[in-house]
């Protein structure tokens, strides 16, 4: 069958990555400033003049803190112990500059802020996490609800603001997430048509580039690799005498005979037209020669099979022989092999080593 593809291609992941490192510094040093910056405005009749200062101080250098760190160490970007402590200083920083402004000016505008850290958790971190962010949340806007509760007056149904407060921050956490989610399935599944033949369901022949390397690091050791190249024999005068619904039929059959024939981490790649790939391993050639046959006899004594024949060319090497920069030239002797396989009359196996002859 064929391999599993990666759940994001490393392309995508590096690009999620760089965004995911803007919105936190973003997140920080937007906070980080805002904080100092507002030990310059005027205050009248502070309830706590210094400790306001000083959450606003701390607020601040936690932020800028937090920000350079990912600029010096870009790597904790990639570290999901990082994520949770960046979501953990988020959450602190919120209940610091909205503590510090109930401190210093009597209001509450920074309760705000929370949204900060939910929509960060939701947009980049793990379902877990995302999980951890809402109950955070929950707490920390009900202890500041009750904070101002117990500093100010006029504040008796602190429970009803807290209330009010937690909802828009969870419900936009939660719709980020969904969309979230939602791009990545979208990804995904562009991935998987990128790496796929639509009529048959095989891989293609990016995939196989892509995936050949990563292929022989689940070989054991002392096996032999084989590539096998097939050709349905005299493919064209089925699609001249029942036309091209019957032969897609015949392809889509063939495709469905190498599935059976498979073992789990073989590649299965339709390279084009009626001809396909298929990267195979065994302990001995002759074991390997063995599933090839019996796929070749299984298709064409199927009824969908339409009687077709199939040649197959092999090019084959020790495990230990084969590198990533082997592929093409194991296809150029499977290639080889085939050709040689159709000289001699087609309906048969020819088999090459990975060394010229």
């Amino acid at each position: 069958m064929m391999a599993a593809p990666s759940p994001v291609p490393p392309p995508l992941q590096g690009r999620v990555g760089r965004v995911k490192g803007w919105a936190l510094r973003l997140m920080f040093v937007g906070g980080g400033l805002g904080a100092l910056l507002t030990l310059l405005l005027p205050t009248h009749q502070a309830p706590d003049l210094w400790a306001g200062r000083a959450l606003f101080l701390l607020t601040g250098l936690c932020g800028l803190g937090a920000a350079a760190l990912t600029w010096r160490q870009p790597g904790v970007l990639r570290s999901e112990r990082f994520d949770t402590l960046f979501m953990l200083l988020g959450n602190f920083c919120t209940l610091t500059s909205a503590l510090g402004e109930t401190l210093l000016f009597g209001s509450h505008f920074a309760a705000q802020v929370a949204l900060w850290p939910m929509v960060f958790a939701a947009g980049f971190l793990s379902r877990a996490l995302l999980r951890w962010q809402v109950a955070l949340s929950l707490l920390t806007l009900g202890l500041l609800a009750s904070t101002r509760h117990l500093l100010l007056p006029g504040a008796e149904r602190w429970w009803l603001e807290a209330v009010v407060q937690a909802v828009p921050v969870v419900v936009t956490g939660l719709t980020v997430s969904f969309f979230r989610r939602a791009a990545e399935d979208e990804a995904q599944e562009l991935l998987h048509l990128g790496r796929t033949d639509p009529l048959t369901g095989l891989l293609n022949r990016r995939a196989l580039h892509a995936e050949f390397e990563g292929s022989l690091t689940r070989v054991p050791a002392g096996h032999r690799v084989a590539v096998v190249m097939l050709d349905l024999d005299h493919f064209k005068a089925i699609n001249d005498r029942h036309g091209h619904r019957v032969g897609d039929e015949v392809l889509r059959c063939f495709a469905g005979v190498l599935r059976a024939h498979a073992d789990t981490h073989d590649l299965l790649v339709r390279v084009g037209g009626e001809e396909f790939v298929w990267l195979t391993a065994g302990p001995t050639l002759e074991g390997v020669l063995h599933r090839v046959e019996q796929a070749r006899a299984a298709h064409t004594a199927h009824p969908d099979g339409r009687a077709v024949t199939v040649s197959a060319g092999v090019a084959h090497g020790e495990v230990a022989e084969v590198e990533g920069s082997h592929l093409q030239l194991l296809l150029d002797r499977a290639d080889a092999a085939l050709y040689a396989a159709k000289a001699a009359g087609r309906n048969g196996v020819q088999v090459h080593g990975l060394a010229a002859p």
